[in-house]
């Protein structure tokens, strides 16, 4: 017997779909799973399915609740355990390199920055530029960091996946966000 390892929130799914005192994880998996299969036939048509990806038009960009971000490159420079927030402040960073002024970056990315250091309030401090910027939740970020890429022509590859939660536009899918030279 093999042991699987779920989120909280997904046992709380799974039981609200168990008969009390009848089913077992297992036989409400096992119901769940038939009912998939029939919606979308055999399993070798599951198997095709997740390894597609979704292209994102960069312009019209989908509900990015839930996602995580599985690996990016700015400028062909692979940001290394990339997140939302931290795919921002790279992008800040190589903005504020190209257009050497704050306020043309607070007009090109307008999301919550000030000069000089500020760590409260949810801001972080950028050393490399002298700024400081509020977090972001993943639909704000993405925006704006698309924003920049568009603006000033940078290159931007970002690979990420929805969740499987309650509220995920797409839960369990993949998608890649490109601009620039490598969107071919």
């Amino acid at each position: 017997m093999a042991e699987i390892t779920i989120e909280h929130s997904t046992f709380e799914r799974l039981q609200r779909h168990a008969k009390p005192l009848v089913d077992t994880t297992d036989s409400v998996l096992n119901r769940a799973l038939d009912a998939l299969e029939k919606q979308i036939g055999p399993s070798e048509k599951v198997e095709a399915s997740a390894t597609s990806e979704r292209r994102i038009d960069p312009r019209r960009l989908p509900k990015l609740t839930h996602t995580k971000v599985l690996e990016a490159t700015i400028n062909q420079e692979r940001i290394a355990r990339p997140n939302w927030n931290r795919l921002l402040d790279r992008m800040l960073i190589e903005s504020m390199r190209r257009l050497q002024d704050f306020r043309k970056l607070h007009q090109l990315c307008p999301v919550n920055m000030v000069e000089g250091r500020k760590e409260d309030e949810g801001y972080g401090y950028l050393t490399e530029i002298d700024i400081s910027v509020q977090g972001q939740d993943a639909n704000a970020a993405c925006r704006t960091i698309v924003a920049a890429a568009l603006g000033l022509n940078i290159e931007l590859d970002i690979a990420f996946m929805w969740r499987p939660k309650n509220g995920a536009e797409y839960p369990g899918e993949r998608a890649h966000l490109m601009i620039g030279s490598n969107s071919h």
